[in-house]
């Protein structure tokens, strides 16, 4: 009888593992070759063998690691909608999962017996002397092997440590989605921060705004439309939403939104959805030749450009289609700037230590003393 190596990918596999993995201690290792009849040379290939898998389930390990520090914060994922929550963490630790079936199967007694038809196969995990049964202690331990059988422990141990500590991570994991998925404030916070990043995506939006001809409603949109409540919307969506789908979402609903607001797409794209934002800038650019901006050669000030931009504080690589909305609104009497020479006083004006905020501030003041109102950027 063969035994199978065969994993379900669930959540109650990755506990049966890791309860698996918990078990392995000297002298169940010691039961296992004992078991398997193993050579000086059987233990010296399995030496090089763990030492192989050590390497790749370090590389896996250190990227599920990173992967999780960020998964969970994210509302839309790249994953397929068919792979359930458990499946999406063992497609991410292959080597890791090999790794330890190999070891198990190593350690598995050779049976010849015949199974009943209809009987379900045992797995190695159920049969390796490292986590079934009682095992024969031996008094004498590993001193009486070869110490190449003392290597092959402590490879051993340290591979199966960290198996136990990835696999542990899933569980968290997916215990931590669960979690947050009943808990709606969470998930509120975490859906309307994905949505914040993508609109601060300046590459991304704008490639979205030069594509888009017309704004049709997305898969997504409709199942807003059709959930009972925006609370059960967050609850089934999150995690079971692509990427590029969630990304579609949200820049069709603040050009939406925005139209809705009275503002172009040109000013969803710089601020967002703050129309107070957007009406602060435009009585900016409609005062400015009231402020102090005149420079040489009947042109406008750089100085005073780049103070407005910075008052403006949207993303710094959005600060030159910005410089250029400035351009297609100002109806001025000085002659506009090109943006090299803009981005030239910016830069100089960082070198010389002046701040974003203090160039913010300094053209409020300009603001102030043009006008009663005073804006909140």
């Amino acid at each position: 009888m063969r035994y199978s190596t065969i994993v379900e990918k669930d959540d109650k596999t990755l506990v049966d593992i890791i309860t698996a993995l918990e078990q392995f201690e000297e002298d169940r290792f010691i039961a296992g070759i004992q078991a398997r009849h193993y050579t000086k040379y059987d233990i010296e290939q399995a030496i090089d063998m763990v030492a192989t898998y050590q390497s790749r389930m370090n590389i896996e390990a250190r990227s599920l690691v990173r992967f999780s520090e960020t998964f969970i914060q994210q509302f839309a994922t790249d994953n397929n909608k068919c792979f359930e929550t458990a499946e999406r963490y063992f497609n991410r630790i292959r080597s890791t999962l090999c790794a330890i079936k190999k070891v198990f199967q190593k350690t598995t007694p050779r049976s010849m017996v015949q199974l009943p038809d209809g009987t379900q196969q045992p797995t190695v995990f159920e049969r390796s002397s490292l986590s079934y049964g009682a095992c024969v202690i031996d008094m004498w331990g590993l001193t009486s092997y070869d110490d190449c059988v003392q290597v092959l422990y402590d490879r051993l141990e340290t591979l199966l440590t960290t198996a136990a500590t990835t696999l542990a991570l899933c569980h968290r994991m997916i215990e931590s989605e669960e979690k947050i998925r009943q808990d709606v404030h969470q998930l509120k916070s975490i859906y309307y921060e994905s949505c914040e990043q993508l609109m601060s995506s300046v590459r991304e939006f704008a490639d979205f705004l030069g594509n888009v001809q017309q704004m049709p409603e997305t898969e997504l949109s409709e199942r807003r439309k059709k959930a009972r409540s925006m609370d059960e919307f967050l609850k089934k969506e999150y995690h079971n939403v692509p990427k590029k789908e969630f990304k579609k979402y949200v820049f069709l609903e603040a050009m939406r939104k925005g139209r809705n607001d009275g503002l172009t797409e040109e000013e969803t794209y710089l601020f967002h959805d703050d129309s107070e934002k957007v009406r602060m800038v435009r009585k900016a650019i409609e005062h400015y030749d009231e402020m102090s901006v005149e420079g040489q050669l009947g042109k406008l000030d750089s100085t005073t450009i780049v103070y407005f931009l910075k008052w403006c504080a949207v993303e710094k690589g959005k600060e030159k289609r910005l410089y250029q909305y400035f351009c297609d609104n100002y109806k001025g009497r000085y002659k506009l700037l090109v943006w090299s020479a803009v981005s030239k006083q910016r830069k100089e004006q960082r070198e010389c230590g002046i701040t974003d905020r203090g160039a913010a501030d300094s053209f409020q003041k300009m603001m102030e003393s043009v006008t009663k109102e005073v804006a909140v950027v």
